[in-house]
């Protein structure tokens, strides 16, 4: 270990409190659906390739469904889409806030003092067999499917099962 680096670390082994200073979350409420969107960098395709135009689709759901999260209009946009929601589905759209999609996709409901490390990213997988989203907290990686069901369909009910199906409510 370098000198410097040897310094810093016994500086904050000696300082009560530094360490939790530095590696907690960030303080100032509730985490909304700009900040998610802007931790979450979207890795699409170059401009001019054939598959951006669907990237950028699935990208303009994922964001409606945040905001209706943000807003308390989940439920009603799924059932406006003639959606028979179960009783199971029904009692966890309301406890939904923008947080759940970052612990979903990073493992922490708020961004840490010194940010996250790798820097959370949205990647976009053409896949047309999968559309219920999935995660990697290790990488801090949120893949989303891009396909006819995601792009043409309701990705709104996909997200809201991946949520539910990882098991965030426990953690937040």
């Amino acid at each position: 270990m370098t000198t410097i680096s040897s310094q810093v670390l016994d500086f904050i082994r000696s300082s009560k409190g530094m360490a939790h200073h530095l590696f907690s979350c960030k303080k100032g409420g509730k985490v909304n659906v700009q900040q998610v969107i802007k931790t979450l960098k979207p890795a699409f395709s170059p401009q001019g390739n054939q598959r951006r135009v669907k990237e950028e689709i699935v990208m303009a759901k994922f964001i409606a469904f945040l905001k209706s999260i943000e807003d308390g209009t989940l439920q009603e946009c799924l059932e406006d889409s003639d959606l028979k929601l179960t009783e199971q589905e029904k009692s966890i759209i309301p406890l939904l806030t923008p947080s759940h999609m970052l612990l979903f996709a990073t493992g922490a409901a708020n961004t840490p003092s010194i940010g996250f490390d790798p820097k959370p990213m949205i990647t976009f997988v053409h896949d047309e067999g999968k559309s219920i989203p999935s995660a990697q907290t290790c990488s801090n990686a949120l893949y989303l499917y891009v396909n006819d069901k995601t792009t043409n369909g309701d990705l709104s009910h996909d997200l809201l099962t991946a949520l539910m199906n990882g098991s965030i409510f426990s953690k937040l």
